[in-house]
């Protein structure tokens, strides 16, 4: 866990890839695409179930362990269209009822709009205007505020001393906002150029560590 201070807002950069606010007792996520996994199998791909489940237990965790009474979703909660592990989604609810969650919908939140509405969720088409940020999915042209985005799933390449580099997942700050790396393990990644931001904090496994 890293403290960082924003808009005089103290969050805490959490290695299993998200934020917590701990003064709004609110964990932010971006890019779980829940249901991934099962859209590949279903097209075919034999992708283990293993790595769904990993994800949800992670997010289970971090609520008990921070005590988050809101989790916010920076786009891309669910992955595409219905099935079975997306419909799963309903049992993970049931066992988190009383924690209040908000999506602000990315471009692969395609699930009908009564799912929404029968898990619970409180949804925004486009921005989330919430204190001293906005959250959105993507990147914004003319940001009102400082925001927090997800989408590109952020990697930086790190090399060490000898020839060894490794391709690790970041949150990248620059003047006018910060992207949060991919909830979702089974996501990829795409590498950033590393110039463009003022601060870049890599996840090395149970870890973050300011590499800029």
């Amino acid at each position: 866990m890293h403290r960082v201070n924003i808009e005089r807002a103290e969050l805490e950069l959490l290695s299993e890839r998200a934020i917590f606010w701990p003064s709004e007792k609110t964990l932010i996520v971006a890019d779980l695409h829940w249901g991934k996994t099962g859209h590949f199998r279903k097209n075919g791909v034999a992708i283990p179930a293993s790595a769904q489940h990993s994800d949800e237990v992670i997010l289970a965790s971090l609520v008990k362990d921070t005590g988050a009474q809101k989790l916010i979703v920076a786009g891309d909660f669910f992955h595409s269209r219905e099935n079975n592990e997306t419909l799963s989604f309903k049992h993970w609810r049931d066992a988190h009822k009383e924690l209040e969650i908000v999506l602000v919908m990315g471009n692969h939140d395609i699930l009908p709009e009564e799912r929404y509405i029968e898990w619970g969720l409180t949804v925004h088409k486009e921005v989330l205007d919430t204190g001293p940020f906005i959250i959105s999915h993507d990147e914004l042209q003319a940001p009102q505020k400082f925001y927090l985005h997800g989408h590109l799933h952020p990697s930086c390449r790190v090399k060490g001393k000898s020839r060894f580099a490794v391709t690790l997942p970041c949150f990248c700050i620059d003047n006018q906002r910060m992207i949060l790396p991919a909830f979702g393990r089974f996501t990829g990644t795409k590498k950033i150029n590393q110039p463009d931001f003022k601060e870049i904090y890599i996840i090395a496994e149970d870890a973050v560590i300011k590499w800029k």
